[in-house]
């Protein structure tokens, strides 16, 4: 098993031969920077916040050179060891008959080998400007093309250089600019630290780097298109690395960041994109649970954000989704080792909330925040103006906690505490995980008592206890946040078939579109701003665990069909993963390139085949249509699946063999 410097560092063995036949035309047998043994931690990726469809090379995490051509963003396809990238992009410093860029490259240890194909014969620029707090570099003209040198602290230069066939039409300190020849006539790039390679047969060796990540990478094949594919693109577009923490994470969108260490690690959404990253890079998952984890409060609490412009929030978390996630990705890729890493910073924000929002001390939970702000405790909801509060009356801050009992932190709290046990077990925890077992038949309990709405049928959010022991008004607006309790099993088989009904009512919650934050019925629905009436991926992922536990196949079909097709037409059409969608006609709201979208497509993949509680892969329903989902990690193997429609048996074949990052 690699460590995690070695994860930094090593170069898969599949391309050694390919690094020594990129130099073979000058009669010598380079050993790669990367494994020479001599100390070299050499990053390379589009880890620059602003340069999607650049390269950042980092050396040491002392000393950084960025090549940046600009343009739109595009989720292209990247390995997760950055030995194939390939990105389409419009390129914002070219000649305006240039309209399209095709870039691709490939890292062999310590440098890359790359092509340009344009649709037009012209020029493009690319910038050299950027860099890190804390880096400084400077960029001068050199013999076919730039260099770059840097003096980390320890007083070493650091020499970086770049060339391109043919030459540069231009270089100086700020920028280089490379002639575009067409579609005939690609142009190519050599870059990095040490004896760069030659331009010999730069296109048989990224043919046969992108040939070996498409053997090994996650992908599916069906009429919605490859779910697969659209989530290993958004998430391994989505590294950055920051050189205050000397990581590379996932962070939620390159539109965020205000500055290079500024992308931000919000609470939920970093479990998220740490699950959806696991299924084609483990590793780069594992790192974002840490990045997240590596601001927790000595008391418990996993802020809200972190690593931000606004700084650290020290007053509220959100949603406790860790739990869940981090067990889903060990059943994808075991590793107790990382279980018994994260395992106690997990159990420690779990009593966090009984501690600090349990206002009542009768083990319902609140919303709150330390500041006595009503706003920042609904941003701990993780729907920062979430339509369930909104003009209730009667509805305030006491102290640190709203004075509501909260149906969706306790049913989520319930949730954290069924997966510490299952993750609690697996390490050998048998006494906590026995607690955590009764802790989560302990709150279900509870919310069976007190927050059963028999009248709506459905559970409801709910004032507190008058001070005599008479339970408060329930909040009666329906959002998803009142399907909770299915994901934490608290509903006996009836109540769960009235939960289900309000879902699937057409004049409520279901449709074309679903799972608008709000029912149908409600004025806010209108607004479809923000969480006023629009549809976003982690709580449709949310009610789906229960929903696969409760509902028949129909529904469960039918649910991911919807959640599916919704991604699926919007990131055809536009490349889009969306922060939310509007659920009036399925278009994308707010960020277009927002990792949690991708949530939409897991639904489709766990609708398929998922891996229950006790470890074993069973078949589901689908989201009718016959699939194919090749290398998908099930249990540490990845393995080939298929999905006819009326043929519910689903076949696990062997996939190629598994090369641990």
């Amino acid at each position: 098993m690699l460590s995690r410097r070695d994860f930094v560092v090593a170069m898969p063995a599949a391309y050694l031969g390919l690094y020594h036949r990129a130099n073979s035309a000058s009669g010598k047998m380079i050993t790669p920077p990367a494994l020479s043994g001599g100390g070299s931690a050499t990053r390379i990726g589009n880890f620059y916040y602003q340069a999607p469809n650049g390269i950042a090379f980092i050396k040491d995490d002392a000393a950084a050179f960025v090549i940046n051509p600009g343009g739109s963003h595009n989720a292209g396809t990247v390995a997760p060891d950055d030995t194939f990238h390939r990105v389409i992009f419009s390129p914002k410093k070219a000649t305006a008959n240039v309209q399209r860029v095709e870039f691709q490259w490939s890292r062999i240890g310590d440098v890359i080998i790359g092509r340009l194909v344009s649709d037009a014969e012209g020029e493009m620029s690319f910038s050299l400007s950027e860099n890190w707090p804390g880096f400084s570099s400077t960029f001068s003209a050199d013999t076919e093309g730039v260099k770059g040198i840097a003096k980390p602290a320890t007083g070493e230069t650091v020499t970086w250089r770049l060339k391109s066939l043919p030459a540069p039409r231009a270089a100086d300190e700020h920028q280089f600019t490379v002639t575009l020849g067409g579609p005939e006539k690609p142009t190519y790039l050599v870059a990095g630290f040490g004896e760069l390679p030659s331009f010999n047969n730069i296109d048989g060796l990224l043919a046969e780097a992108q040939h070996a990540y498409e053997g090994r990478r996650t992908k599916a094949r069906g009429p919605s298109g490859d779910i697969l594919a659209a989530i290993a693109d958004n998430l391994n577009n989505s590294r950055i690395y920051s050189s205050d923490n000397k990581t590379v994470a996932i962070s939620v969108s390159r539109n965020w960041g205000d500055s290079p260490n500024t992308c931000p690690y919000f609470c939920w959404d970093s479990f998220f994109s740490a699950l959806l990253a696991s299924l084609d890079n483990p590793e780069m998952g594992r790192e974002t649970v840490r990045a997240i984890l590596s601001y927790q409060a000595s008391d418990g609490l996993v802020p809200n954000f972190a690593h931000w412009s606004s700084g650290i929030s020290k007053d509220r978390s959100q949603p406790p989704v860790g739990s869940l996630c981090i067990w889903k990705m060990h059943q994808r890729w075991p590793d107790l080792d990382f279980l018994r890493e994260v395992y106690p910073q997990l159990a420690l924000w779990n009593s966090w909330w009984m501690k600090a929002r349990n206002a009542r001390n009768d083990g319902l939970l609140q919303w709150g925040t330390s500041t006595g702000k009503l706003e920042y405790a609904q941003d701990e909801t993780g729907w920062d103006d979430t339509p369930q509060f909104e003009g209730v009356t009667g509805v305030r801050m006491v102290g640190s906690t709203m004075n509501v009992n909260a149906v969706d932190l306790c049913s989520l709290w319930a949730m954290d505490a069924y997966y510490l046990s299952l993750i609690a077990a697996a390490i050998g925890r048998h006494d906590d995980a026995r607690k955590y077992r009764q802790d989560h038949a302990a709150m279900n309990a509870r919310i069976n008592t007190k927050l059963w709405n028999e009248e709506l049928g459905v559970y409801c959010s709910r004032f507190w206890d008058k001070g005599d022991g008479t339970a408060g008004q329930f909040l009666t607006r329906l959002t998803p946040a009142n399907f909770y309790p299915l994901i934490c099993q608290a509903p006996d088989a009836a109540r769960a078939k009235r939960v289900l009904a309000i879902m699937t009512d057409p004049t409520q919650f279901w449709g074309d579109w679903i799972l608008p934050t709000v029912s149908r019925k409600d004025p806010l629905f209108l607004g479809q701003t923000y969480w006023h009436g629009t549809i976003w991926g982690p709580v449709n992922y949310l009610v789906f665990q229960g929903v696969k536990r409760y509902a028949t196949q129909e529904i469960q079909s039918k649910f991911a069909q919807k959640s599916v097709h919704l991604f699926m037409d919007n990131w055809l059409a536009n490349g889009y993963c969306g922060e939310n969608f509007l659920s009036i006609n399925g278009s994308v709201g707010g960020d277009h390139n927002y990792t949690w979208g991708a949530l939409l497509c897991l639904i489709g993949i766990e609708s398929v085949i998922d891996i229950d509680d006790d470890g074993i892969a069973r078949a589901g329903a689908g989201y009718n249509e016959p699939v194919d989902l090749m290398n998908l990690p099930i249990k540490g193997k990845r393995r080939s699946v298929s999905l006819r429609m009326g043929k519910p048996q689903v076949t696990v074949a062997p996939g190629p063999p598994h090369r641990e990052l």
